[in-house]
């Protein structure tokens, strides 16, 4: 199965990895598959289990818990381009193998309550979590966080690759300049208002929703649920800026 996480912190990309093995260890003892360094994460904060196409996520007795989706859980059934909080910290669950405009909706990863605690086999129980690992992990309010400002991470102002894709910054914050699309996922948009996800894989190129309320808009229309196919030519207003797709030469 061919699935990565994305880890984000105020609207911002931190880390991203790929569910390579069966068994994903998320904390933040220098151990773990991924490492998240915040005190309000535990040395052993949660797991993720690949069980042939099937990704359950797994708190780990963890101090401040796990949320998915904006919910309280312990072991639960994840979906593509569901959201799990760990601590102030968020991981984005993507399945390659949905990254098309066809299949990406999310009409197609409604959770049922079954869903949302079936586990197939019963997994054994989580590990205690040793006092000596690492100093205590600070519990936390659960409070929602503003963050102001542009959240584009690779502004540029000279031309874009030959080849590769990018975005032309057309209207907003830094019109004139670029944004490279180099990295496996870049976030554009204003974490005050909202933003949105251009994710590589290979030679292809989508955009999805990743925070806010308002809809960011591909070609002037409302933005659907799901990951959209992103070809030169295209249009993308999302937080109070104009993208336009280019390819360099």
């Amino acid at each position: 199965m061919a699935a990565r996480i994305v880890v984000s912190l105020d609207d911002r990309i931190q880390d991203e990895a790929a569910l390579a093995k069966a068994i994903t260890v998320v904390g933040r003892h220098p151990d773990c598959d991924i490492v998240i360094e915040h005190p309000a994460v535990s040395g052993r904060h949660m797991l993720l289990r690949v069980v042939n196409t099937t990704v359950y996520a797994e708190d780990l007795a963890s101090t401040n818990g796990m949320r998915v989706n904006g919910l309280t859980a312990h072991h639960q059934v994840i979906h593509h381009l569901d959201v799990i909080e760990v601590g102030v910290h968020k991981l984005h669950f993507f399945d390659d193998s949905l990254l098309t405009g066809a299949l990406g909706g999310l009409e197609s990863t409604v959770h049922t309550d079954f869903e949302r605690t079936a586990m197939g086999d019963a997994p054994p129980p989580p590990p205690a979590r040793r006092a000596d690992e690492l100093d205590a992990t600070q519990a936390i309010p659960r409070a929602a966080t503003v963050v102001l400002g542009p959240s584009q991470e690779t502004v540029r102002t000279g031309a874009p690759s030959a080849g590769a894709l990018a975005l032309r910054i057309a209207a907003g914050a830094g019109e004139g300049s670029w944004v490279a699309l180099d990295k496996a996922n870049t976030m554009i948009g204003d974490p005050a208002t909202e933003t949105a996800l251009v994710v590589r894989r290979g030679e292809a190129y989508y955009l999805a929703r990743f925070s806010g309320h308002a809809v960011p808009r591909l070609n002037g229309r409302d933005l659907g649920p799901g990951t959209h196919r992103i070809s030169p030519g295209d249009a993308i207003d999302v937080g109070g800026s104009r993208f336009e797709v280019v390819q360099g030469r």
